[in-house]
Order: C-alpha cells, then sequence, then structure tokens
C-alpha cells in the first residue's frame, strides 16, 4: 500500500518513505524489505532509540517531516484519506 499508493506516487514531489527495523538485526531488517518488494530504505535500529523519539510502542507507526524537518504528523493509526491529505499539502 504505502510502496505503491504513496512512495511511488509522490517521489517525484521529494516524498522521501523510510520504515525503521526497531529492535532488528540488519538480516532480518533486509528479508522483512525483500518480502515486501520495497524500493525506499529500511533502517536498522536495534536498540529502538529513533523509534523512542517518535513512537508510542504501537508499530506501524506513521511520522511525516517536512523539508525544514518539521513534524506534521505522528501517529499510529493508519488512516489513508488523512495520510494523503498532507503529503500532497506538504509536497506542493
Amino acid at each position: 500500500m504505502i510502496e505503491r499508493e504513496i512512495w511511488q506516487r509522490f517521489q517525484d514531489k521529494g516524498l522521501k518513505v523510510l520504515a525503521i527495523g526497531v529492535k532488528e538485526n540488519g538480516e532480518k531488517a533486509t528479508s522483512w524489505a525483500f518480502h515486501h518488494r520495497l524500493t525506499y530504505s529500511v533502517i536498522v535500529d536495534p536498540e529502538g532509540k529513533i523509534y523512542q523519539k517518535y513512537g508510542t510502542g504501537s508499530v506501524p507507526y506513521h511520522v511525516l517531516i517536512d523539508k525544514k524537518f518539521i513534524v506534521h504528523l505522528s501517529q499510529e493509526e493508519f488512516r489513508k484519506e488523512f495520510l494523503m491529505k498532507v503529503i500532497q499539502a506538504i509536497t506542493e
């Protein structure tokens, strides 16, 4: 869903998508990315330090940060229509 409908659609407008392998090693993260055919980057976060800055304990968790590093969205709930509106607003 994120791969096709969001990343592929908005990458030419400057959208960067990163997945974070929370408390996983590089091998597991690479395997997961390959299994899901991801073309965006997967960051390994073995101690969960990156996730602690933004997440609440639930996975997946979504954070949208613009080019000026302003956080526009930080939530665990996935509401596609709302997510798309925020992406459109910050990539225009």
